[in-house]
């Protein structure tokens, strides 16, 4: 018995053995297997990243350029891009091929918008950020950045050519300016020189083809808004609107089918509650005599597009607002020396402003202090113009400062508001 017992315990031992080798056999071929497959998979991935980079940087160069690839080799694979075009955005997609594995990259671009910013100025000549003065988001401008006193920028800050003083000539002046989001010197992002508004020209043109009424020529436009999603027009001549037309009241929508309001060789006068999306230009100026905005009074959307957090220390967007206002001007936009906003202090104006040559700025620089500008949206100039005359730090005439850029801006825009003519990414999925 004891050698029978002995040939079965070996016999038994060989099969667990031969099960055992079995079992490590297959794993090490299923491993053999998943390695290879994760290298394919790898490798196509990587093909698909690189195509869509060179796809990128091609657009980069050329913001028309729509070409692809087409079964490009690459990598011992296949590369094959394509541009898809909509009305506000493009698409890459990019599939990379390795051995009968597909992995594709798909990125969404959208034109590039000055309305990214709370405030772009090109040129601070002498003009001062001072006590008082509040920017909550994005800042740039292309010169130095005078600091006259302790002004509060709760956003990242970028300058061309740093500050003014500079850091040692801030500690001596005893100005204490807050950069909370960060500060940045020597970034270059500039704003083109004479810009026209021949895409919103064209626009409120082709909206008056459609049966709309928003395009004038040689003539001041008297311009309020209403909650209700109408506007009421009068044209005629400088600040006294009793000189006017007739007023004429209409639906926005039918007013500006494409949501553009276009003044050539004039001035426009404005205030009001927006409902609705429109973008309002004052273009073409013969000078400085036209070629402006002038804001009247209050100029705010039917809802808030931002709010205050208190809890977290910070403003919100509001996505339930839909209501969004450009006002573009060749020279500058200005706040009107009127009762309303000189006597009730404070001006609030819910926009974004682009002024292709001049500013925003006080109608007239002998008025008294008078209170703050509140901004929600962004400013984009060419120049700080004069919103305040200080003396030893206090203002002795005109406004602070208190700029929230609407977040919304970063990914929808009023109607053909300017672009910087580049592509960012909005998104890039794997």
């Amino acid at each position: 018995m004891g050698g029978k017992s002995a040939v079965l315990m070996v016999l038994g031992f060989s099969v667990i053995f031969l099960i055992i080798g079995y079992n490590f056999g297959n794993l090490s071929n299923r491993a053999v297997d998943n390695s290879a497959y994760y290298f394919e998979q790898s490798v196509a991935h990587q093909i698909a990243i690189s195509g869509a980079n060179m796809a990128l940087n091609e657009l980069f160069k050329d913001s028309t350029w729509s070409a692809g690839y087409s079964n490009l080799s690459l990598n011992q694979g296949k590369l094959n891009v394509t541009i898809k075009d909509s009305v506000l955005t493009k698409i890459i997609s990019s599939t990379g091929t390795y051995s009968g594995v597909d992995k594709t990259v798909s990125i969404i671009l959208q034109p590039s918008s000055y309305a990214k910013f709370a405030w772009y100025v090109g040129n601070m000549s002498s003009k001062e950020f001072i006590t008082g003065d509040t920017v909550w988001g994005p800042f740039h401008t292309q010169s130095l950045l005078n600091i006259g006193g302790d002004p509060v920028f709760m956003g990242k800050v970028t300058t061309l050519k740093g500050t003014s003083p500079n850091e040692d000539g801030l500690k001596k002046a005893g100005y204490n300016p807050k950069f909370y989001g960060g500060y940045e010197a020597g970034v270059d992002i500039p704003l083109p020189v004479n810009y026209h508004f021949t895409e919103e020209k064209a626009a409120a043109i082709d909206g008056v083809g459609k049966g709309g009424s928003s395009y004038f020529e040689d003539t001041d436009l008297w311009l309020t808004f209403n909650a209700n999603g109408t506007v009421t027009y009068r044209t005629g001549s400088g600040n006294d609107s009793s000189t006017y037309s007739a007023p004429v009241t209409e639906s926005l929508t039918s007013f500006a089918p494409n949501g553009v309001i276009y003044v050539k060789k004039g001035d426009v006068y404005m205030s009001g509650k927006v409902k609705g999306k429109a973008t309002v230009v004052s273009g073409e100026s013969s000078g400085s005599g036209n070629g402006n905005v002038y804001l009247v009074d209050n100029l705010t959307y039917t809802s808030d597009p931002m709010t205050y957090d208190a809890v977290e220390n910070k403003y919100i967007p509001n996505n339930s607002c839909t209501d969004m206002l450009g006002i573009l001007a060749t020279n500058n936009v200005r706040i009107a020396d009127n009762n309303e906003n000189v006597h009730s202090k404070d001006i609030n104006i819910d926009a974004s402003i682009f002024c292709a040559q001049g500013g925003v700025e006080m109608e007239n620089s002998t008025i008294p202090p008078s209170g703050t500008v509140y901004l929600r949206g962004g400013m984009i100039a060419a120049k700080e113009e004069l919103l305040a005359k200080t003396s030893s730090g206090v203002i002795t005439n005109g406004y602070k400062k208190h700029v929230v850029f609407d977040q919304r801006f970063m990914l929808a825009l009023p109607p053909t508001f300017p672009n910087t003519g580049k592509f960012e990414i909005v998104s890039w999925l794997e």
